[in-house]
């Protein structure tokens, strides 16, 4: 009975996660970003073979099927990829047969999918994956030459931010500039902790290429999150975080970091 109890409280916390306003505002300002470095080639034609690791509820790969490329959404949480699904049925019903929705961890990817993309999206993953650099060289496999990664990960930066800001905790804030972990209530109550500098030493000697960096989520955060509900205001935010997260002295302090790199 306590078992699942549990396992309704985890299920209960990633769908919260995953519904909340700040994960749809971060999900299409990831997009946006990511679309720019894509655009060019989509207008010559290009079709995307697109997999998207940890795919949560979908918001960004949905996006791409809409768009008439073909999807596969890899997602350990059982919960999460049902809904998903469900959602692609209702949403994109003439789109579903160009996706796949795949329960599985990334570490299990190539032995449950025998395939190859030239687009890989990993958005708030890598931290929660046992080892991120088997993670990655996993990635790295499946991504075919000239290929395009869209790595989203916690900002080491935007963890101090927090601390000082939202929490008022100096011990904390300090600790984060060093730490290699950060306490959370997913992946067995710890996940790894980077700043852009640290996650690039890790894709550097996997022969990628550094072709866009950004910062998710400068501002969102600090203000009240229920405003988002009200259209005018969500466009307002979006516009103010699209525009922050491109500014060098901003960029480095959003909550979430999304590198975009393509592979030589």
């Amino acid at each position: 009975m306590q078992m699942e109890a549990n396992r309704e409280q985890k299920t209960e916390f990633l769908m919260e996660i995953a519904e909340a306003p700040t994960t749809r505002l971060e999900a299409e300002l990831a997009f946006r970003y990511l679309y720019r470095h894509l655009e060019e080639g989509l207008k010559r034609g290009v079709e995307l073979n697109v997999l998207d690791v940890g795919s949560g509820l979908g918001e960004v790969a949905m996006r791409f099927a809409a768009l008439g490329h073909k999807v596969t959404m890899l997602e350990p949480q059982a919960c999460l990829l049902q809904t998903a699904e469900e959602r692609a049925w209702q949403q994109l019903p003439d789109k579903v047969s160009a996706m796949r929705f795949l329960n599985e961890r990334i570490e299990n990817l190539e032995a449950c999918l025998q395939d190859d993309f030239n687009l890989v999206i990993c958005h708030e993953t890598i931290e929660y994956v046992d080892d991120p650099l088997k993670a990655l060289n996993i990635i790295t496999r499946v991504l075919r030459p000239r290929g395009i990664l869209s790595l989203v990960f916690l900002n080491r930066y935007g963890l101090v931010m927090e601390k000082v800001i939202s929490e008022g905790n100096v011990k904390e804030a300090m600790e984060a500039f060093d730490m290699e972990e950060f306490p959370t209530r997913l992946h067995h109550g710890h996940g790894h902790l980077y700043s852009d500098t640290e996650m690039m030493a890790l894709l550097d000697p996997l022969g990628y290429n550094l072709e866009g960096q950004y910062g998710l989520l400068v501002f969102s955060d600090f203000i009240d999150c229920s405003l988002f509900d009200e259209g005018q205001c969500y466009k307002g935010m979006l516009e103010l975080e699209e525009r922050a997260g491109q500014e060098p002295h901003l960029k480095g302090i959003g909550k979430f970091i999304q590198l975009i790199c393509s592979k030589a």
